[in-house]
């Protein structure tokens, strides 16, 4: 019954998904615990889009909770948690991308857009040049009070 209910839910955040952005869709990704338990109440998804049609991120944001969301909770009971990134944030080393990496479905995926994202992601070599790129920090020494 609740895989019923599931797939239900996640068919129609895919239809509300694809209508809302259209063309500038890139990737609709599940991830997480409700793919291995469909009692588990809440729905991961990483919804990828190409271009920003808001400068604002908080506004893109908040269109997905009032268009895309909140009709999906209200009707059909899961809390959906979502991670919503233009090609650009994409395509910035993430760590929520180490949940995606362990167990995900893809949904849609426009030019294999984050199939190819993620094989860049587990690559070895790009793996360390995202390391080395989080871990680098700007050292400024700071003098110590001057003793006269």
């Amino acid at each position: 019954m609740n895989e019923a209910k599931l797939k239900m839910a996640k068919e129609e955040l895919i239809k509300r998904v694809k209508e809302f952005y259209g063309d500038n869709l890139l990737s609709i990704v599940f991830y997480g615990r409700h793919l291995r338990d469909p009692d588990f109440p809440e729905i991961d998804v990483v919804v990828v889009i190409d271009k920003p049609y808001d400068p604002v991120k908080m506004n893109r944001m908040a269109d997905f909770v009032e268009n895309i969301r909140d009709p999906i909770e209200e009707k059909y009971g899961y809390h959906v948690s979502f991670e919503l990134y233009t090609r650009e944030e994409a395509e910035n080393f993430h760590s929520g991308y180490l949940d995606v990496v362990v167990n995900y479905e893809v949904a849609y995926d426009k030019d294999n857009y984050f199939q190819n994202l993620m094989n860049d992601m587990l690559n070895p070599k790009k793996a360390m040049d995202y390391v080395k790129y989080i871990s680098t920090i700007e050292y400024i020494q700071v003098d110590e009070e001057r003793k006269e």
